[in-house]
């Protein structure tokens, strides 16, 4: 599951050395227009949801749900045949999404199992959802499989966790043998826990860089109902509740490049609130967000979103774009040359290096632009003087401990 340091470490720095009152200075090539829209109400119109199906097509699936998931009683051929029509029902989300919220866990544990077999990917967000919440292991387990079977490689790091746990050993590794084998991967007989965990990790760090399936012939979401939910995830920010922006932020961190055309489409929305969170969830994916780089370009123009913007570029990995993030080196608010000192050094943009390296060494610049610096620097590679500034930081105790924790967290993972 990924973590998703990358908003809070810089976000921590950002906020740190925040001044209202300046203006971002530009210097650098003609940025591109920035045009924002009303997005936010072309979204509350896409997350209506359409006219349900007549109440006896809703009937008849609940009907079929409630045998298929042994809600009642039938014989071995009335349950074969309502499982084989379900499956192949057109409507057959409607009996099994609820019953991901059912409260057996094993009701919950067979709905996810039934929902892998529809081959509908678009339950890829309702599994999602469950698994958040999900407590009992074993449902977990089912869970995560379903996510793997429907193309989403998310659901290769519940399994490795439920592995390494003995109540939930055996199941997750017959999946995971189930699931790689199904992607061609090559595994002796009996391969090893080790080896079983080498594979489910090579297939989460695939993903957390590309967002795509390694499923051959992985099923597509529709792609109507597809931008549906996830308008209806995109619009949660513009109310109060806490806890439906949460799910959203759950659903996008870990829907892979799916996901990212309609946060690219909501970071231009008029109001700063509603893009705020598409662009920290753009900045979670990483590289497998990049095709989202030159929606965000002319957010750079934009004061209230500059420093995000930023940050986004870096993570995302948009090297081409590095020429209108160095200006920001320069520029009088400490927040921005603290965002693009942290951006160019993800990018190891070259030309800025020689800049970032005199951020480091000057004594009048502020700490949280310095500590950025060395960060930047150490993503170029070995760099001792950058190195021994964060090791003195956290020797003295004289920054935040987290922050630079989380920074140690990310060079590690950056040099892999």
């Amino acid at each position: 599951m990924r973590a998703p340091f990358a908003a809070v470490a810089t976000s921590v720095l950002l906020v740190a050395c925040a001044k209202d009152a300046l203006q971002p200075t530009w210097s650098g090539p003609p940025l591109p227009p920035l045009v924002l829209h009303d997005v936010l109400a072309e979204f509350e119109a896409l997350a209506k949801a359409p006219p349900p199906p007549p109440d006896s097509t809703q009937r008849e699936v609940r009907d079929l749900a409630d045998i298929a998931l042994r809600l009642v009683e039938a014989d071995a051929r009335l349950f074969a045949r309502a499982e084989s029509a379900l499956l192949a029902h057109a409507h057959a989300p409607l009996g099994l999404e609820p019953a991901l919220k059912h409260k057996e866990p094993g009701v919950r544990a067979r709905a996810a199992w039934l929902c892998a077999r529809t081959g509908q990917a678009i339950l890829q967000l309702p599994l999602l959802l469950a698994l958040k919440d999900e407590r009992d292991p074993d449902t977990v387990v089912w869970l995560a499989g379903a996510l793997l079977d429907l193309g989403n490689d998310a659901g290769a790091a519940w399994l490795t966790a439920a592995i390494d746990d003995a109540r939930t050993a055996e199941r997750a590794g017959a999946l995971a043998i189930e699931a790689l084998r199904v992607r061609k991967v090559e595994l002796p007989d009996a391969p090893t826990w080790d080896q079983l965990r080498t594979e489910l990790r090579r297939l989460t760090n695939a993903w957390r860089t590309t967002g795509a399936p390694s499923l051959p012939n992985a099923p597509e979401p529709d792609p109507e109902e597809l931008e549906r939910r996830l308008a209806a995830h995109l619009i949660t920010p513009a109310g109060w509740q806490l806890r439906p922006v949460d799910e959203a932020r759950f659903v996008l961190r870990n829907l892979g490049r799916r996901g990212v055309p309609m946060m690219a489409r909501m970071v231009l929305d008029q109001g700063h609130h509603p893009r705020t969170m598409p662009l920290e969830e753009l900045a979670n994916l990483g590289q497998s967000a990049s095709s989202a780089a030159d929606a965000v370009l002319p957010l750079l123009g934009d004061t209230a979103s500059c420093a995000d913007a930023i940050r986004t570029l870096g993570e995302i990995g948009a090297p081409a774009h590095a020429p209108y993030l160095r200006p920001f080196l320069d520029d009088p608010q400490s927040e921005l040359r603290t965002a693009a000192a942290m951006a160019l050094g993800k990018l190891r943009d070259a030309p800025s290096r020689a800049r970032i390296q005199k951020l480091l060494r000057d004594a009048g610049e502020t700490r949280d632009v310095r500590v950025a610096a060395a960060f930047g620097l150490c993503c170029f590679g070995d760099d001792a003087e950058a190195a021994a500034y964060l090791a003195e930081r956290a020797q003295k105790r004289d920054y935040d401990e987290s922050v630079l924790a989380l920074l140690r967290e990310r060079l590690a993972t950056h040099r892999q």
